[in-house]
């Protein structure tokens, strides 16, 4: 039996998930069996009204802080001046922290391609302002790539129930080689170096992808990860 919230896998008999402690519910039991009901209504009920009021509270906050900003630099430059980096930057900050609170069920591969998407036209923004040309040949394809692998790896962590060890294993070795794609990107628009960063990320995420590998295959150590950090 797995949570129905964050799909951690529960142990026969308990009531609540250890890790995010939604109630479970056991249909082989009665409904009338105290802290069992089929459908508990009131903590689903109160949590979805805390949390719209927490999302429409920190709107109203990052408004304000918004137009703090934009008052300031008129008034003391008579133009937006810095204000742009701040005012977009509390933008991108309520797109990433913010707006999935005001949806029920969020949808993690929606919100990761939103939030590389904001990302990149923050840094596009930056990029006009400051006058550079490293957008397209740097800032964008480090943005598909971080998208790409975080889409991925949400959708194999949602839809494959079991092989967790095997899943993360193999995201840290991709991590690795991305992080020598990104160097790679960095030498053709900057002109740094080549391997003067990548090489020890790609052993660091490496080892400990090969690691998580070898523990998905000796059953003794993939039983003690899945216990200390999937229960």
């Amino acid at each position: 039996m797995y949570c129905v919230k964050c799909g951690v896998k529960l142990q026969d008999g308990v009531k609540c998930c250890p890790l995010c402690q939604t109630p479970v519910y056991h249909p082989e039991a009665s409904d009338q069996e105290e802290g069992n009901r089929a459908y508990p209504e009131t903590l689903p009920s109160a949590y979805c009204e805390s949390r719209m009021s927490a999302a429409i509270a920190m709107t109203i906050v990052c408004a304000l802080v918004v137009g703090v900003i934009v008052a300031v630099c008129f008034r003391l430059y008579g133009q937006f001046f810095w204000g742009g980096y701040a005012a977009l930057g509390v933008a991108l900050f309520y797109i990433i922290a913010i707006l999935p609170a005001w949806f029920r069920h969020p949808n993690a591969v929606i919100f990761a391609s939103v939030d590389h998407v904001a990302a990149a036209l923050y840094a596009l923004y930056v990029c006009g302002v400051t006058g550079g040309n490293w957008f397209l040949p740097f800032a964008f394809p480090v943005a598909g790539i971080s998208c790409l692998l975080s889409v991925t790896l949400i959708c194999l962590l949602k839809y494959l129930r079991k092989g967790k060890l095997f899943i993360f294993g193999g995201f840290l070795i991709l991590l690795g080689g991305a992080s020598m794609l990104v160097e790679f990107f960095e030498h053709l628009t900057f002109g740094t170096q080549m391997f003067r960063w990548s090489l020890f990320a790609l052993a660091g995420f490496g080892a400990a992808g090969l690691f998580l590998l070898l523990a998905g295959i000796v059953r003794p150590l993939r039983r003690t990860l899945e216990r200390r950090f999937f229960y």
